[in-house]
């Protein structure tokens, strides 16, 4: 009786050791916050789950950072350091994004503004014909004539269509069944690895009568595990080398 420390201070260390320093309760109530790992943890299983350049590159910032981010004043802090390191403002808002999906209540109500990209100016059907045509009797990259139409007439990722097997598609219905892509793996971009696709649903996508007939004309009874397209030595098909020559 008679030992009630009025002023608290007899008790401060256990507050604080309770709801101070880990800050597990919100203001003036009983019930405990949810606690999180560190942003570098999350990150790196993330990563773990699915791998992603923009990931990696936003994990070593973290790790270079070196500061605890905790708050949301912290947070911002974080965001405007990334934006004095040099990074584009489109950058910021693809980290800003993943972030966001990490801890919410620390950033959830940033915003960053990017510029307006001019409009993509899409082929004409004449170009579309041409390049097609082009590459139909060219001595070098007659081989992906096939690749690039379906890529044109169906608007499939082009990791989507890397990754098209005979499984996935039904020339009776005339139709592709797009659940899975072959994406690149962590710290060797040359290798792929069979994931769902981007938006993780599935998708039918209809077969015109153009990629109809060319999928008819390659099908040779081949095994429904089989890649449609691949490199002249039956590889799996290498998009870089696509791009950057054909």
């Amino acid at each position: 009786m008679n030992q009630l420390d009025t002023t608290l201070t007899k008790y401060r260390y256990w507050l604080e050791g309770i709801v101070s320093s880990s800050n597990d309760f919100t203001n003036g109530n009983s019930t405990p916050k949810q606690t999180y790992p560190a942003l570098i943890e999350l990150l790196e299983q993330r990563l773990v789950d699915y791998y992603n350049v923009a990931d990696e590159n936003l994990l070593r910032h973290l790790r270079n950072y070196k500061k605890v981010i905790d708050t949301t004043v912290k947070a911002k802090d974080f965001i405007t350091w990334l934006k004095n390191k040099g990074n584009k403002s489109s950058t910021q808002k693809r980290y800003l994004t993943i972030l966001k999906i990490l801890r919410k209540d620390l950033f959830g109500d940033i915003e960053i503004k990017v510029a307006e990209k001019p409009k993509p100016k899409p082929f004409t059907t004449d170009e579309v014909d041409r390049i097609l045509n082009s590459l139909q009797t060219d001595q070098y990259y007659s081989h992906y004539y096939g690749f690039i139409l379906t890529l044109l007439n169906t608007g499939l990722r082009v990791s989507e269509a890397i990754g098209l097997r005979w499984q996935d598609v039904d020339l009776q219905k005339r139709e592709i069944h797009m659940y899975e892509s072959l994406g690149r793996t962590r710290g060797n971009t040359s290798h792929r690895e069979r994931r769902t696709t981007k938006t993780a649903k599935y998708r039918i996508i209809p077969v015109n009568n153009k990629l109809h007939n060319l999928l008819q004309g390659l099908y040779k009874g081949q095994s429904k595990e089989q890649l449609i397209f691949t490199s002249p030595t039956g590889k799996v098909l290498d998009d870089h080398l696509i791009s950057q020559r054909c």
